[in-house]
C-alpha cells in the first residue's frame, strides 16, 4: 500500500514524466551517440597549430593512413617468410586496404630489404627480431575494415608468429570502442548508485523519481544541445553526461536539505516556494562559477578542450534549469513528515560533532598540505608521452610501446629547403642531405626516418640509373607505375624536401618542443632551412604547451572573476578575500599533489582543475548568503560562522559525496587519463569542502588592525 503513494503524482510531474520518456526516444533516434574520434582529434582545421599539417599536405602526397603489423619471429626462416606473405595476400584483398609492404612484397627477399636504405629502415627493427607489415588504407576508409583484420591477426598468430598491431586508424578506433564502452558503464553506474544515495539520504521514493527524472532530462537535453550545435560525442565529451548529471544533482542536494528546514523549522505551508527563494540565488551563482569553469576551456585552441568548454556552458544552464522547472513538481507531492531525521542524519550530525573539535587541526593540516604541495607545481609533467594515455599491458599500449621499441611511435614531418635556395636534386644536395641523415639516426629522441635522401639511395641501387641525373631520377620516381613515391618527398620544384622521422616517446624526460627545436637547429647547422614541421608529435608538443598555459592563466583568471562573485555574494571585502584565499588551496593542493607523485598532466585530465574550482565554491557561496541573511539578527560572527556551518553541514557532506561518487565513476574507465581526470575533481571537491567549512570561516574573521603613532 506504502509504495502505491510513489505514484499519486500532480498532473504536473506526470507530464514531466512523459516528457522524460519522450526525450529518451528522439535521443536514441536522432542523436549519435557513438563517440568519433579521427586521426586529428587534438586540433581542428582552423586551429593555428594545424596549418603547418594542412600546408604540408598540399605540398606532399602523403600516405600517413597506415597500419603497422609487428611479426616477431625467426625473420630468417622460410616458414616465417611464407606467413609473412599468406597474411599479405589476404590483407590486401581487404575492401579498403590499398596496398601491403613487407619482406614478401617489395623487396626481392630478406637479404635485399637488409641491404636496402629504404626497406631496411621501414620493415625490418634493429635487433633483427621482427618485421613490419605495413598496410595502406583509403583515405576515406570505412573503420570496419578493421575488425576484419584483426580476426585475421588473431587467427595468423602463434607462438613462433606473434603479431601486434598498431598505427593511428587503429588506435583511433580502439579509442572509440573504449568510449563508447566508458559512456555505457558511467550510465548505468550514475543510475545506480544515485539512485541509492539519494534514498538513503531522504528516505523518499517520490525525491528519488524527481531527482533520477530531473537528471536524466538535463543529460538528454544538453546531448541533444550538442548535437544541434554540431559538437560530436569525442575523447572529453564523452564524460559530459555523467558530469551534466551530478551538476543537476548538486542543486537538488541544495533545494532539498532547505526544504527539509522549512518543514521542520516553520509553519508556512508553502515549503517548496520558500525553498526555492532562499536556494535559487546561491544556485544561480554557482552554476555561473561552473560555467564560467567551463568557459575558461574554449580560450585554449585544443579541440577536444573546446568542446567540453561547450558542451559543459550547455549543460550548466541546463541543469539549473531542469533543477527548478522540473524537481519542484516532485517535491510538492512529498509529505512534510518524511523529513523527519532518520539514522544517516544522526550519524551526519556524529560526524559533525567529531570535526568541529578537530576544526583547529583540519585548518593547520589543510595549510600544512598546501605549503607541502607547492613546491610540487614546478613538478607536473603537462607533456607526458603518448603511451601513458592508455593503460598499461592494454591493446592499445603493447600495440604502441612494440612499435617505439621497434622505430619509434610518434611521427615528425620536417619540410626543409637549402639554406641557399637552390634545387635539392643536386649531387651537393644530396651529399648534405645524406649527412643529415645519418646524424639524425644517431639522436636517441629518434627511431626511424624515411627521407628524401633514403628514397634517392634507394633508387640508385639499380645499375640502369647510373647514368641518369638526380632530376630525371626524381620525374621517373613520380610516375604511376613507382606509386608515385616522389610525390611523397620531394615538392614539384624540386625545392623542398621531406623528412617523415618516428619519434621515440618510452624514454622521453624533456618536452617535445625543446627536442624539436634541438632538431632544427641541427638542420640549420648542415646547411637547411626547416620550412614546416607536422605530424602527431608536433601536434602534441603544441598541445601540451597550451594545457600548461592554461593551467596556469586560465586558473588565475578563473580566480580573479570568482574573487568578483564573491564580493557581489558577500558585500564584504574581508569574505571576499577569505573566499579568494581558500579556492587558491584546491588547485594549488592538486596540482601540488599531482606534481609530486609525477602524475601526468595530459590534455584529458587537466580540465579537472577547472572543474573542481568551479564546482568548490559552490558550498562557500550557500554559506555565505546564509551568513548574510542572519547578520541583521546576529552580531557574533563567530557565532554566526558556527550556526552556518551547523546548518549547512549536512548539504555539503552531501554535495561532497555526491561529487565523490559521481566523478569517482570515472576511476573505473578503461583510460588512465579519464582515471586522472575523476581523482583530481575527487580530490579538489574533498578539500573544497573542507576548506568552506573550516578554512574560509576562519579566515574571514582575521582582523587586520593598524597602531597609532602618538
Amino acid at each position: 500500500m506504502k509504495s502505491s503513494h510513489l505514484f499519486r503524482l500532480s498532473k504536473e510531474a506526470w507530464i514531466f514524466l512523459a516528457l522524460t520518456i519522450l526525450s529518451a526516444l528522439i535521443l536514441f533516434k536522432y542523436v549519435n551517440l557513438v563517440p568519433h574520434v579521427d586521426n586529428n582529434f587534438f586540433f581542428s582545421n582552423s586551429d593555428p597549430q594545424f596549418q603547418d599539417e594542412i600546408l604540408i599536405s598540399h605540398l606532399f602526397v602523403r600516405k600517413d593512413t597506415l597500419l603497422i603489423i609487428n611479426a616477431t619471429g625467426p625473420i630468417e626462416s622460410a616458414t616465417y617468410l611464407q606467413k609473412v606473405n599468406d597474411l599479405g595476400q589476404v590483407l590486401v584483398k581487404l575492401s579498403g586496404i590499398t596496398g601491403v609492404k613487407s619482406i614478401a612484397r617489395g623487396p626481392e627477399n630478406l637479404q635485399d630489404a637488409l641491404q636496402s636504405p629504404l626497406w631496411q629502415r621501414l620493415l625490418i627493427t634493429r635487433d633483427h627480431k621482427s618485421t613490419n607489415i605495413i598496410v595502406l588504407l583509403q583515405d576515406s576508409f570505412s573503420y570496419a575494415v578493421i575488425p576484419k583484420m584483426e580476426q585475421l591477426v588473431s587467427r595468423a598468430s602463434s607462438p613462433d608468429f606473434r603479431l601486434i598491431m598498431s598505427g593511428p586508424p587503429y588506435i583511433v578506433e580502439l579509442i572509440s570502442r573504449h568510449l563508447l564502452k566508458d559512456i555505457r558503464l558511467f550510465t548505468l553506474l550514475a543510475l545506480m548508485i544515485f539512485g541509492v544515495v539519494i534514498f538513503l539520504i531522504f528516505r523518499s521514493q517520490r525525491i528519488l523519481l524527481g531527482a533520477i527524472i530531473s537528471c536524466m532530462s538535463a543529460s538528454m537535453w544538453t546531448l541533444m544541445i550538442v548535437h544541434i550545435l554540431g559538437i560530436k560525442i569525442g575523447l572529453l565529451t564523452a564524460n559530459l553526461a555523467t558530469i551534466v548529471f551530478v551538476l543537476t544533482l548538486s542543486h537538488i542536494v541544495f533545494l532539498t536539505y532547505n526544504w527539509k528546514y522549512f518543514c521542520s523549522e516553520t509553519e508556512s505551508s508553502a515549503y517548496v516556494e520558500e525553498a526555492i527563494h532562499l536556494t535559487f540565488p546561491p544556485s544561480f551563482w554557482c552554476m555561473s562559477t561552473a560555467l564560467l569553469g567551463f568557459l575558461s576551456l574554449l580560450l585554449v585552441p585544443a579541440q577536444p578542450l573546446k568542446e567540453l568548454g561547450a558542451s559543459g556552458i550547455a549543460g550548466s544552464l541546463v541543469a539549473l534549469s531542469v533543477a527548478y522547472g522540473i524537481y519542484p513538481a516532485f517535491l510538492r507531492s512529498v509529505d512534510p513528515l518524511s523529513s523527519k531525521n532518520n539514522g544517516l542524519d544522526r550519524y551526519q550530525k556524529k560526524m559533525e560533532h567529531f570535526l568541529e573539535k578537530k576544526k583547529k587541526l583540519i585548518i593547520l593540516g589543510i595549510l600544512g598540505v598546501f605549503f607541502v604541495a607547492l613546491p610540487g607545481l614546478w613538478k607536473a609533467n603537462t607533456d607526458p608521452s603518448l603511451l601513458s594515455y592508455f593503460a598499461k599491458n592494454s591493446e592499445i599500449e603493447k600495440g604502441l610501446a612494440s612499435i617505439d621499441h621497434n622505430g619509434g611511435s610518434s611521427p615528425l614531418i620536417l619540410v626543409i629547403k637549402m639554406a641557399s635556395g637552390e634545387k635539392l636534386d643536386t649531387d651537393e644536395a644530396y651529399d648534405r642531405l645524406w649527412k643529415l641523415q645519418k646524424y639524425l639516426e644517431q639522436d636517441p629522441a629518434i627511431g626511424t626516418i624515411i627521407s628524401l635522401p633514403v628514397l634517392m639511395t634507394e633508387a640508385k641501387r639499380s645499375p640502369l640509373t647510373f647514368f641518369l641525373s638526380w632530376e630525371w631520377l626524381l620525374d621517373i620516381l613520380k610516375e604511376p607505375q613507382f606509386d608515385k613515391i616522389a610525390t611523397s618527398f620531394i615538392t614539384a620544384d624540386h625545392k623542398e624536401g621531406l623528412f617523415l622521422l618516428r619519434m621515440n616517446e618510452s624514454n622521453r624526460t624533456i618536452p617535445r618542443l625543446e627536442v624539436i627545436n634541438e632538431i632544427k637547429k641541427v638542420v640549420r647547422a648542415h646547411g637547411f632551412t626547416p620550412e614546416l614541421v607536422g605530424g602527431i608529435y608536433n601536434l602534441q608538443g603544441h598541445l601540451s604547451k597550451l594545457v600548461a598555459s592554461s593551467v596556469i592563466f586560465g586558473l588565475g583568471q578563473l580566480i580573479i572573476i570568482f574573487s568578483l562573485i564573491a564580493w557581489v555574494v558577500s558585500r564584504s571585502l574581508r569574505i571576499a578575500l577569505a573566499i579568494t584565499l581558500s579556492i587558491c588551496v584546491i588547485p594549488i593542493i592538486v596540482l601540488g599533489t599531482i606534481g609530486w607523485l609525477y602524475i601526468p598532466l595530459d590534455v584529458v585530465s587537466a580540465p579537472a582543475c577547472n572543474i573542481a574550482l568551479g564546482l568548490g565554491i559552490d558550498s562557500m557561496i550557500h554559506m555565505v548568503r546564509f551568513y548574510r541573511r542572519q547578520t541583521s539578527r546576529n552580531k557574533d560572527k563567530d557565532m554566526l560562522w558556527q550556526t552556518a556551518r551547523h546548518r549547512f553541514w549536512q548539504p555539503i557532506l552531501t554535495f561532497t559525496l555526491v561529487m565523490v561518487l559521481g566523478f569517482g565513476i570515472f576511476t573505473l574507465s578503461d583510460f588512465p587519463s579519464t582515471q586522472r581526470f575523476g581523482t583530481a575533481v575527487v580530490l579538489g571537491t574533498l578539500i573544497a569542502a573542507l576548506t568552506a567549512l573550516f578554512v574560509m570561516p576562519s579566515l574571514s574573521q582575521i582582523k587586520f588592525t593598524t597602531t597609532k603613532k602618538n
